[in-house]
């Protein structure tokens, strides 16, 4: 459906929604208050001071952004490569024991395993 196609009642309160911050940003944050705010901008107008009381959306700057990547970074220069893979080894070793044991396992249960015998044939 396009936006030709809308009601023009619609199509006045997505112009509204784009051109408030506010009302943009809390409609992202939840969208099941979609059906609430247009009912509201239908019986208040768009002068309302409703509009106005709205907690402004909070954009996260890239300079935030930037600060995480820093500390992932900063994490990641202080980890011990050398040990990891040290750990990793281990564990390859740990879980071919583990491998072995069920194949020994499985071999001494096929050779002690006989056809069953039905005594009362």
């Amino acid at each position: 459906m396009s936006t030709n196609e809308l009601h023009p009642s619609v199509q006045q309160f997505k112009a509204f929604v784009n051109k408030h911050p506010k009302v943009k940003g809390q409609l992202r944050k939840n969208h099941k208050l979609i059906q609430s705010y247009y009912e509201k901008y239908m019986i208040l107008g768009e002068d309302d001071p409703f509009w106005d009381s709205l907690p402004s959306a909070k954009k996260e700057s890239s300079t935030a952004k930037m600060d995480w990547i820093k500390q992932l970074g900063g994490l990641m220069e202080e980890i011990n490569w050398e040990e990891v893979s040290r750990q990793i080894d281990e564990l390859n070793g740990a879980i071919g024991q583990f491998q072995q044991l069920i194949t020994n396992v499985k071999k001494e249960s096929g050779k002690n395993q006989k056809e069953m015998e039905y005594p009362y044939y």
